[in-house]
Order: C-alpha cells, then structure tokens, then sequence
C-alpha cells in the first residue's frame, strides 16, 4: 500500500471515529434531554398535588376559612352582617378536630348554613366550593342550590350535611354539641 493509501485511510479512520463521536454526544443529548423532561413533568405533577393537598386556613374560594365567634359556653356566632351571598368558610375545634361550616345568604333572602362535608363523601375530606347560586361538592361533583342548603339530607346521598341554627338578635348561633356531635366527619 501507498503512503498516499495509508494517508487516506487514515484520514477516513478519523472521519468515521469524529462520526461515531458525533453520535454518541446525539444519543446522550437525548437521553439528557428525555431525563429533563421527565424530571420537570415530575416536579410539576408534585407541586400540583401539594398544591391540592394544601391544608391551609383558606377554603376553595381563596377566602380566609374564619374561627367560630364564641358567644357562651354552648354557642358559637356568626354576625348576620358578615354574611351575604358569597359563601364564608368558618371552623370550629372541636376536641382537637378542626369542625369546618359554610353560611351564605341565599337568593330567597335567608341564611343557610351547613357543614362543609358531605353525608356520603365525608372521607374524601374536600369539602364544597360555590359556583354562582349553587355548592358544588369537590369530591363527586353533585350540585346543590344554595337555597335548599341547611334543610335535613331526607333522601340519603350527597348532601351538604345538615347544620341546625336560629337567629338572636344580630348573630346566626350554632349550638357547640352540634358541631362536636359531627366531628368524626372531619
């Protein structure tokens, strides 16, 4: 063979080692870049749980969920001036568990009130939101007026559960028993 074959081949040689090369920085560049994305779908999946998990002092409606005003040893209030028809979150501590409740002022002109748990889907631990004129159970989606809200759940199901209260003077009273009764939802 010639010097001026064994140059050829020995510039061929190194070509080829430069292609091989070459794909080998392609392949780990993939393998870099499928690595990044899993990493970023993951660390955006558990921000979103987090996020969702949040159990913070704010109901689903980025209002402040609020302490029950203690009014005597039995009773808990909520100043009638402080509801209209935005539903308000409030919480109670009930032997350590915190007993949370929405008030909202109806379309009919009344108040209702209700614990912010379902009859059925009570585990699940998510609660209500409101949408427009009607409170929507965040675990299985039923909806419900607001103005049917505070009545006894008769037929079974879903249903805000029922939260007795009466109205003295400026406040809405709810009786501690009640709420202390229904902890185990919480």
């Amino acid at each position: 063979m010639s010097k001026r074959n064994k140059l050829r081949n020995i510039e061929l040689e190194k070509v080829e080692r430069r292609k091989k090369e070459l794909l080998n920085r392609k392949k780990r560049m993939k393998n870099i870049m499928t690595i990044s994305v899993i990493l970023i779908a993951s660390i955006s999946i558990l921000i979103v749980v987090s996020m969702a998990n949040n159990t913070n002092n704010y109901d689903k409606n980025n209002e402040l969920v609020q302490s029950s005003d203690i009014i005597s040893e039995t009773e808990v209030g909520i100043p009638v001036s402080g509801i209209g028809d935005n539903a308000r979150f409030y919480s109670y501590d009930a032997n350590g568990v915190e007993v949370k409740y929405f008030a909202v002022r109806g379309s009919d002109g009344d108040i209702h009130v209700a614990f912010d748990a379902c009859d059925v889907c009570y585990q699940a631990k998510k609660g209500y939101r409101q949408s427009g004129d009607i409170m929507q159970c965040l675990n299985c989606g039923k909806q419900y007026p607001i103005n049917s809200c505070g009545t006894e759940n008769t037929a079974g199901g879903c249903w805000p559960s029922y939260l007795p209260m009466s109205i003295k003077g400026e406040n809405v009273i709810i009786e501690k028993s009640d709420l202390e009764q229904k902890n185990w939802m919480f």
